[in-house]
């Protein structure tokens, strides 16, 4: 049974490989004829209603997340995450990740009755831990190219343009992830929401900080007047420094977030690898009856320590 479990398991990785690989070589060809997303869309369809609604679909957004307390939390991170809903994709992904997780637990973790639910908790961790982990990757993008993205909206504001038209002019010059969301906070300035709401929305959307100085300086702007010009230039040049300052940050810390990584992995690796090479050495540890307790006694040592180790090495700034 477990020899056809790791042939499944094998061809299930290699067609979610060949898959990945035919993914990742169509999505550079549409780079190549799409600036972002939204482009490409607006470009197979000249409905922007209709391809702004199935934007706002496939990114979660389509209905008021806010009204659904239980489950609003997980869907906005799934918003910001910029993961698009593909049913295929997620069942194939679903169905190997569960296979191969359950070989590894099978190979680990002694006896049936600690197995399912360690299965079960990988199982619901991986999918949020990947969720968040594209979320962050997606909003460090964006906050990278929002200081471009300003300046490309002064040059518009400095030749004449409305406000609107540098959005719109935003969104079509820059790649993703500015150039669609700016996209959509344009179709909805189009389509009636008033100029608050709109980057509320954008906002909740994306997720950077950053994004919130960007609301209030267009709304103090637009309720008291000024130079809007001047504005976004200072606005632009405090979010560059904003980011230097977190990559210099980062660079100092850098040898604690390695060192906290490899201590929180070794043991894990350890254990892996003595049981490779001595499956029976951990018996005695399980048939005394305590194994459960030390393990769940020494997982909360790490994770303490893990919390402790994240608050020396990340700063707020």
């Amino acid at each position: 049974m477990t020899l056809l479990l790791l042939y499944a398991a094998v061809f299930i990785a290699a067609l979610v490989s060949v898959e990945a690989l035919l993914r990742s070589y169509f999505r550079k060809s549409e780079r190549q004829r799409a600036v972002n997303h939204r482009l490409g869309l607006l470009d197979a369809s000249e409905d922007h209603l209709k391809t702004y609604r199935a934007m706002l679909k496939e990114r979660g957004a389509d209905e008021d997340w806010r009204s659904l307390p239980p489950v609003h939390r997980i869907r906005q991170l799934y918003m910001q995450s910029g993961i698009r809903f593909d049913a295929q994709r997620f069942a194939l992904y679903g169905i190997a990740g569960a296979g191969l997780v359950w070989l590894v637990v099978q190979f680990l973790v002694p006896g049936n009755l600690v197995r399912v639910p360690v299965f079960l908790v990988i199982c619901l961790l991986i999918p949020v831990i990947a969720v968040w982990r594209i979320r962050a990757s997606r909003i460090r993008k964006f906050t990278l190219k929002l200081p471009e993205a300003l300046d490309v909206a002064n040059r518009s504001l400095s030749a004449g343009h409305p406000l609107p038209a540098a959005i719109s002019l935003v969104a079509r010059e820059m790649p993703d992830p500015v150039g669609t969301e700016f996209g959509l906070l344009s179709d909805e300035l189009t389509y009636g929401t008033t100029l608050d709401d709109a980057l509320v929305n954008l906002s909740h959307r994306v997720g950077a900080e950053d994004l919130n100085l960007l609301a209030i300086a267009l709304s103090v702007q637009a309720g008291t007047g000024g130079n809007l010009v001047e504005i976004l230039q200072n606005l632009s040049k405090t979010l560059r420094d904003r980011t230097m300052l977190k990559a210099k940050v980062k660079a100092i810390s850098s040898e604690g977030r390695i060192t906290a990584i490899f201590m929180s992995v070794y043991p894990f690796l350890l254990y892996a690898m003595i049981r490779a090479l001595a499956p029976t050495y951990f018996d005695p540890v399980w048939a005394s009856g305590h194994g459960t307790t030390i393990v769940a006694v020494l997982g909360v040592v790490m994770i303490i320590g893990n919390i402790i180790l994240y608050k020396m090495v990340n700063f707020e700034y």
